[in-house]
C-alpha cells in the first residue's frame, strides 16, 4: 500500500507544475488510478451499513430484552392471581307459567242453580249491578279452609252400648209358650210371646209368633199389626207374610191376602200351610182354575187337606162323581185327622143320596 500512495503523490506533483512542462512517464496502470478515485465514496457507504447495522442489533437486543422482560412479569402475574375454575350451571332453567285461570264471574256460576222460591221481576236495566269481577279460585280456596278450622266442630254422639239380651229367660218363655200352642192354649201362648218379645224386643220371629196367636184369638187387628212389624224388620219373612195374609183374610182384605200369599209362595213354593191357605183364598176370590192348580201341588202327596179343596172344587164345578172319589179317598188316609174324616163321611152321605 505505501508503494502505491507514493506513486499517487508523484502523479499529483506532476500534475501541479505548469502545463508546458510535459508529465514524466510513469509506469502506473489505468485502472488502479480509477480504483483509488473510488475508495473513498466505498468507504464512506460501508461506514453507513455498518451503523445501520449496528442500530438493527441494538434494536433487535431490546426487543428480545423487553419480551423477555414481559414474559417474566407474565409468570409472576399468574403465579400470584387465582385462577378461576367455570363449571357448567346445573341449575334447571325457569320455565315461565302462565297466571293461574280466574273463577267465572258468580252470574255465570249460578246459571245451573234452581230455586225454589217466588219468581221476582227483571230489575230495571238502569239499576242492574255491574257484573263482579273474576273471583281467584286460590284465594276462594284457603278462605273456605279457614272457615272450616275456624267452624266449630260438630258435637260427638255418644256410642250406644248394645242391649245385652237375656237369652236363656228368652229361650224358657219361647218353649213355654210352643208348649201353650200344642194345647191350644192360645192365651198362654200369646202371653209367654209377649214376654220373651219384651227381653229380645227386635226379633221379627217372635214378633210373627205374636201375631199368629192373635189370630187364632181372632184379634185379627192387632195381628195384621204384628205382622207387619215384623216384615218392617225382614221383607222376605215368609211365616209373617202368612200371619199377615191370614189377618187380611180373615178382615175380609181378600186381593191384599191374596197377593200377600202369592209372593210368600214364590219365595217357598213348598210350604204346605202356604199352600192350602191360598188355594182357600182362590176359593173365596171365585178363582176356581188357580184353586184347583194350587191344591193339584199337594194332592200328589195324600195330603188330605189338598185332596179335601180339590173335592170342594169338583162340588162347585158340579163334578159330583170326582168329588165323592176324592172324599173317599180322604177317608182311606192314615194321616187323615178324626175331625176330618167326621166331615168327609157327613159329604159322602149327602152326596150319595
Amino acid at each position: 500500500m505505501s508503494l502505491l500512495a507514493d506513486l499517487l503523490s508523484k502523479n499529483k506533483t506532476s500534475s501541479s507544475n505548469g502545463g508546458n512542462e510535459s508529465p514524466l512517464p510513469l509506469n502506473v496502470p489505468p485502472t488502479l488510478s480509477k480504483a483509488q478515485g473510488i475508495s473513498s465514496p466505498v468507504r464512506s457507504l460501508n461506514n453507513r451499513y455498518v451503523k445501520i447495522s449496528l442500530v438493527l442489533v441494538a434494536l433487535t437486543a431490546l426487543g428480545v430484552f423487553v419480551t423477555a422482560k414481559l414474559s417474566l412479569l407474565g409468570k409472576k402475574t399468574q403465579q400470584t392471581t387465582p385462577v378461576k375454575v367455570v363449571t357448567p350451571s346445573t341449575a334447571v332453567p325457569q320455565v315461565a307459567l302462565p297466571p293461574p285461570a280466574a273463577a267465572p264471574p258468580l252470574e255465570q256460576a249460578n246459571k245451573a242453580r234452581i230455586t225454589l222460591g217466588e219468581p221476582t221481576e227483571p230489575e230495571p236495566l238502569k239499576k242492574r249491578a255491574r257484573p263482579h269481577k273474576a273471583i281467584n279460585s286460590q284465594h276462594t280456596v284457603q278462605k273456605i279452609e279457614r272457615q272450616k278450622l275456624q267452624a266449630p266442630a260438630p258435637p260427638r254422639q255418644k256410642a250406644v252400648a248394645p242391649r245385652k239380651i237375656d237369652t236363656a229367660a228368652r229361650d224358657s218363655l219361647l218353649y213355654a209358650a210352643r208348649s201353650a200352642e200344642q194345647a191350644s192354649d192360645w192365651k198362654s201362648a200369646l202371653t209367654n210371646y209377649r214376654k220373651a218379645l219384651d227381653i229380645d224386643p227386635d226379633n221379627y220371629k217372635i214378633m210373627s209368633n205374636v201375631a199368629a196367636a192373635l189370630n187364632n184369638l181372632g184379634m185379627f187387628d192387632e195381628g195384621i199389626q204384628e205382622a207387619e212389624r215384623a216384615l218392617a224388620k225382614k221383607p222376605d219373612y215368609v211365616l209373617a207374610l202368612i200371619n199377615a195374609a191370614i189377618g187380611n183374610s180373615s178382615k175380609g182384605n181378600t186381593q191384599k191376602a191374596l197377593r200377600l200369599f202369592t209372593f210368600a209362595s214364590a219365595l217357598d213354593p213348598s210350604n204346605r200351610t202356604l199352600v192350602i191357605n191360598l188355594g182357600i183364598l182362590h176359593e173365596r176370590a171365585g178363582n176356581l182354575d188357580a184353586a184347583q192348580a194350587t191344591y193339584r201341588q199337594l194332592a200328589a202327596t195324600d195330603d188330605p187337606l189338598a185332596l179335601q179343596g180339590m173335592a170342594r172344587i169338583y162340588e162347585r164345578k158340579g163334578n159330583r162323581i170326582e168329588a165323592v172319589r176324592t172324599y173317599r179317598q180322604i177317608m182311606a188316609l192314615p194321616n187323615a185327622s178324626s175331625a176330618l174324616k167326621r166331615e168327609v163321611k157327613g159329604k159322602l152321605v149327602r152326596l150319595e143320596e
